[in-house]
């Protein structure tokens, strides 16, 4: 996990939104966390329990723009029958609207069902059980299984490991004659899982039936639980009938599989050891859940937009700005008549005359320098932080962009705003 892009999570969007969530209006909290609610599930009572910014905050995103990963779904939480309510990102190149409607159980990603703390008021206190309670960057589980000794990260965390991958009735045992070989192979079969550990006797739980079993399924291995109690068995997952009855009572793909989503720890909770992400990185109620009492966050400022780059032109460096919202390039009138009648001769725009015709006709290619500068006022106004959108008019920024699909600002924005409130951006211009 990744800090998101500075734009994908507006700070002024949290706070609308959870102002809204905590005056009892989830609609208008939804809305201004950019989440439509069909009519078809407005009266699904999980609603009035949603945080619709944090389940923004969860939805797996692009790790360079921080888009949304496109056409896909999330189930949150059942409804009847065979039926959930679902979460749909957008298409390709489209807003960042978020999208709840009905889905069929089976059609959509389940992490969301299975941990409603990534959306559900009343089951965020699960994230701070899921790292490891109180103590979680500090836990002695947590810090071995870092360190690459997971068999000890399984004892200091209260479980029983039994390793039956050397059993004679599994077929294995000569594979690995040499103890360090077999204390190798065990090591190896547990890194792969990083557990959540302290939650997995409430995991366990979860998913068990009348077996009293609950399997993990590994890299070529599985972990068997026992059910009510901390006896955790390590073997092959390939299928042994007869030594599975006989060490079990039951074959063994009878038995219910844990997903990974319960059984592993959080990724912010990896993101957080590794200095992938800061505490001011996360969203506010995971930062309330995990830092009790602390201050913060305090998330990473939007860096404002620069109102001039470097373009090659000619042979020479020059300077392109921005200023009092339009492109200023160095070169005169008559300089400029004189290439655009190149330009009509057949000739493509270049440097600076690219760079001016370029911002508002994505058919120009403009030098690189203004293309990213697009790029990045364009993303901006996709994640519909309307406030950097507003500081970049404000510094000169000229609002005639287009984006390379040809959209131009009034479109990109509109998905953001509620009414009335487009034209007083647009009209913020010196």
């Amino acid at each position: 996990m990744r800090p998101l892009h500075p734009s994908a999570m507006p700070p002024q969007m949290i706070e609308r939104a959870t102002r809204h969530r905590l005056q009892g209006d989830w609609r208008r909290a939804c809305a201004a966390a950019y989440v439509t609610v069909s009519p078809d599930v407005a009266d699904v009572p999980e609603l009035e329990h949603l945080i619709p910014d944090l389940l923004r905050w969860h939805i797996p995103r692009d790790p360079q723009t921080g888009l949304f990963k496109p056409h896909r779904s999330y189930a949150l939480a059942p409804l009847h029958d065979r039926h959930v309510l679902v979460a749909r990102t957008p298409g390709p190149g489209g807003d960042q609207q978020l999208v709840l409607d009905g889905g069929v159980r089976g059609q959509a990603g389940n992490t969301f069902l299975l941990l409603r703390d990534h959306w559900d008021a009343r089951c965020t206190a699960q994230l701070l059980t899921r790292c490891g309670g109180p103590d979680f960057l500090t836990s002695k589980p947590l810090l071995l299984d870092e360190s690459g000794r997971h068999t000890e990260a399984w004892a200091a965390a209260g479980f029983d490991l039994d390793v039956l991958l050397f059993d004679e009735r599994w077929g294995r045992a000569g594979d690995f004659p040499d103890p360090e070989w077999r204390r190798q192979a065990v090591e190896q079969s547990l890194a792969w899982l990083r557990p959540a550990f302290a939650f997995l006797p409430e995991a366990v739980e979860r998913v068990a039936d009348d077996t009293g079993l609950v399997r993990i399924e590994l890299r070529a291995r599985r972990l068997v639980f026992e059910v009510g109690s901390r006896r955790v068995r390590l073997l092959w997952n390939t299928p042994n009938p007869d030594a599975e009855r006989e060490e079990f009572g039951v074959e063994l793909l009878r038995v219910p599989s844990m997903p990974l989503a319960l059984a592993r720890r959080p990724d912010e909770l990896t993101a957080l050891l590794h200095g992938d992400l800061s505490p001011d990185d996360l969203h506010p109620v995971a930062f309330a859940t995990l830092f009790p009492g602390r201050s913060g966050p305090h998330p990473r400022p939007v860096p404002p937009l620069p109102s001039a780059v470097g373009v090659h032109c000619g042979g020479a460096m020059h300077t392109v700005r921005m200023e009092d919202g339009r492109i200023v390039i160095p070169h005169t009138p008559e300089e400029i008549t004189r290439e655009r009648a190149m330009i009509a001769l057949g000739g493509a725009p270049v440097g600076c005359l690219a760079a001016l015709d370029g911002w508002s006709d994505p058919r120009v290619r403009m030098p690189r320098p203004m293309r990213r500068l697009r790029d990045e006022f364009v993303l901006r106004a996709a994640h519909g932080d309307v406030l950097a959108v507003t500081a970049a008019l404000g510094n000169g920024l000229d609002d005639s962009v287009r984006s390379a699909d040809g959209f131009d600002l009034e479109s990109m924005l509109a998905w953001t705003q509620p009414p009335g409130s487009l034209h007083r951006v647009m009209s913020r211009r010196p």
